[in-house]
């Protein structure tokens, strides 16, 4: 299959050469084929950007509902058609499609007039050796002209070589350009991803998100994490929708997703900005989860898990924390890496040395924040913001066995205790003790190698950031003994 583009009243192609075998094509009908598409869409052009066309189309006098969404296979489907009984939109279309509408009205947003002559090309005994197929095309949007081409598509079928090398020669010679693939509607009706007009419908993008240019700022990046994470949360709702699987565990499982990676974004947006949408993702999942049937469709089709899509819709450029969000996210992000990998390097250095609990609370406190941190740098630099996330998560392990949380807990149990309860607790708290001192002592050994990766992967990130800045605070070691447990311990 040949495709190629040219403007409307370029001449039409002669597909005629006895030399190399070819008599003059036999036009299909004698008539050319009219089809004329109404598009439908909301306001804010919601359906369009996300690469979907719902229309009303007419040919030969006969009307059909039409919804093609190629780019969404297989959750939606590349062309489905209903007989046009009404004037409405059949109920079955309106569903597949409620978590992008989510109530909105629907109203004409465009034309397209399609003229198609469709020819064989044959050879000199008149058999069909392939067919041509010609496309006049005028596009409408608000009553107006916007652009009128055609579009001229070869089935080069049984056609030799030499033969598709002339097609391609007599469609250049009236100025044809051959193209991969032809331009989507959404395109021609000058339908652009413009997240300032569409309010944030370009979160519902079709593929994955693509990579954040140099100059993006904190919001486009918070943007496309979240945009990233609820794409799998619609994919595995029109699972459901389209029929492809009747199992709502795929979509808990990514609501849970959802709800367990927001959090990571959370440091750089404004106090409570995630709060209400992180609450309603938590209540879906927990009320679908093992629902079928009747009770599983009232909460899909209900407002309130629709309602899910519009908070994240919104989104689209979240507010950011004061300070962050104006400037290029590689040196808001840089700043953030520099001062939690130093944070990391110093509290962790000093841990040991603190007359009680506190400094190894901190330092975990500190892997936390620079995990963390790590996780947003992954926007921009997955490998090497992957490597310090990786030393980050090793030392919150070690960090983690060194403050055992159990044995405060274990020696609040002791009061009102018999003599047999205690005698076990005693033995309990000295065997967790025991493991904990063997935790810090492994870290105190460990520790300028585990500095010394954790400041190479924090450098290495800087790097691929490229703005210029730089670790300045120094390694040395954790200490030269092991800290004291209160109960003497070692």
């Amino acid at each position: 299959m040949r495709r190629y583009e040219m403007r409307d009243l370029a001449a039409a192609p002669r597909f005629a050469n006895p030399d190399l075998g070819l008599a003059n094509p036999a036009a299909v009908s004698p008539r050319p084929a009219v089809c004329d598409l109404t598009i439908l869409d909301t306001p804010d052009r919601r359906l369009l950007r996300a690469g979907i066309v719902l229309a009303h189309r007419a040919m030969d006098g006969e009307g059909e509902w039409l919804l093609a969404a190629p780019g969404w296979r297989p959750q939606l489907p590349a062309e489905y058609v209903e007989a046009m009984t009404s004037g409405e939109v059949p109920d079955a279309m309106l569903a597949l499609l409620s978590p992008l509408l989510r109530h909105a009205p629907l109203a004409p947003a465009g034309t397209r007039h399609r003229v198609r002559s469709t020819y064989l090309v044959r050879n000199l005994d008149r058999e069909s050796l392939g067919t041509v197929i010609d496309d006049h095309v005028t596009i409408r949007r608000d009553g107006q002209v916007l652009t009128q081409y055609r579009e001229v598509t070869i089935d080069t079928g049984t056609m030799t070589r030499e033969q598709i090398a002339w097609a391609d020669d007599v469609i250049r010679g009236v100025d044809g350009v051959q193209v991969d693939r032809q331009v989507p509607l959404p395109a021609r009706l000058r339908i652009l991803a413009d997240p300032d007009r569409a309010g944030g419908v370009d979160t519902f993008g079709v593929g994955p998100v693509e990579p954040a240019p140099a100059d993006a700022t904190m919001v486009d990046i918070v943007g496309r994490f979240i945009a990233e994470q609820a794409r799998d949360v619609l994919k595995a709702d029109l699972n459901i929708r389209s029929g492809r699987t009747r199992k709502v565990q795929p979509l808990v499982r990514a609501l849970r997703s959802f709800a367990n990676d927001l959090p990571v974004v959370a440091p750089v947006l404004a106090p409570e900005t995630l709060d209400d949408l992180l609450a309603e993702v938590r209540w879906a999942a927990d009320e679908l989860d093992g629902t079928f049937g009747d009770d599983q469709q009232v909460i899909l089709t209900g407002d309130r898990y629709l309602g899910i899509f519009d908070r994240v819709a919104q989104l689209r450029r979240p507010p950011t924390a004061e300070g962050l969000g104006h400037g290029a996210a590689r040196e808001e992000i840089a700043g953030m890496v520099v001062v939690a990998t130093e944070e990391m390097l110093r509290v962790g250095r000093a841990a040991p040395h603190s007359a009680d609990d506190s400094g190894w609370r901190e330092a975990a406190r500190a892997a936390e924040r620079l995990r963390a941190v790590a996780e947003i740098a992954v926007l921009l630099a997955p490998k090497q913001a992957k490597r310090l996330r990786s030393r980050a998560n090793d030392l919150l392990d070690g960090l983690t066995a060194c403050d055992n949380d159990e044995l405060v807990e274990l020696r609040a149990s002791l009061a009102g205790t018999s003599a047999e309860e205690a005698f076990g607790i005693g033995r309990r708290y000295a065997a967790l003790a025991d493991n904990r001192a063997d935790a810090r002592a492994e870290y105190v050994d460990h520790w300028a190698k585990d500095a010394r990766k954790l400041r190479a992967a924090g450098t290495d990130l800087l790097e691929r950031l490229g703005v210029g800045i730089a670790l300045t605070e120094p390694i040395a070691e954790a200490g030269a003994h092991r800290a004291a447990d209160e109960d003497g311990h070692v």
